[in-house]
């Protein structure tokens, strides 16, 4: 692995796990097995290390959600991502703990995740068109609550809320559906 994208990994973690007062260059320097000048090499600042990693993941989550069909496995795959991928659970953690000077633009972000998400939902021709609207605020809803649940909570409790929420949203949106 490069050292800029070991870097992006380990800063990602920490500050997934610490947030942004939480972490320091020292403590990323550490971690990566460099000296903290030699940081600065590959970031400016603190500031521009957490915006490049805030802009990836966003990136990745995106094209997460525009190459995945299956809406359960979108939604259940956010269980593994956030115990095994750093990049997302940064994602995640930022998007509820973003620091002051990046809130607007990382609350900007997570507003075009959630319209992708709610994309998926209008492009899913199993739902009815006069329940897409519904369908597609209550989809997001699953996601903000699997996320909040993630970032306070624990796996087990995420994973009772999907599967319950799960069971709701096909039960109501896709009964029709089903009963063919």
């Amino acid at each position: 692995m490069k050292m800029k994208e070991k870097i992006k990994q380990e800063a990602a973690s920490l500050f997934a796990e610490h947030g942004y007062a939480g972490t320091s260059l020292a403590q990323i320097s550490e971690r990566v097995g460099i000296k903290k000048p030699s940081l600065y090499a590959h970031y400016k600042s603190k500031d521009h290390l957490f915006e490049v990693l805030a802009e990836e993941a966003f990136e990745a989550e995106q094209q997460r959600i525009a190459t995945t069909e299956d809406l359960y496995e979108l939604l259940s795959s956010m269980l593994h991502l956030y115990e095994q991928d750093a990049r997302f659970r940064f994602l995640v953690t930022s998007s509820f703990f973003s620091p002051d000077f990046l809130k607007k633009e990382i609350m900007a972000q997570y507003d075009v995740l959630l319209q992708s998400l709610e994309g998926k939902i209008y492009g899913f021709e199993r739902i009815p068109d006069d329940q897409k609207e519904d369908a597609a605020v209550m989809y997001t809803l699953i996601f903000d609550s699997i996320a909040v649940e993630l970032c306070y909570g624990t796996k087990k409790r995420s994973e009772k809320r999907l599967d319950t929420a799960w069971r709701v949203f096909t039960h109501y949106f896709l009964k029709e559906q089903e009963k063919k």
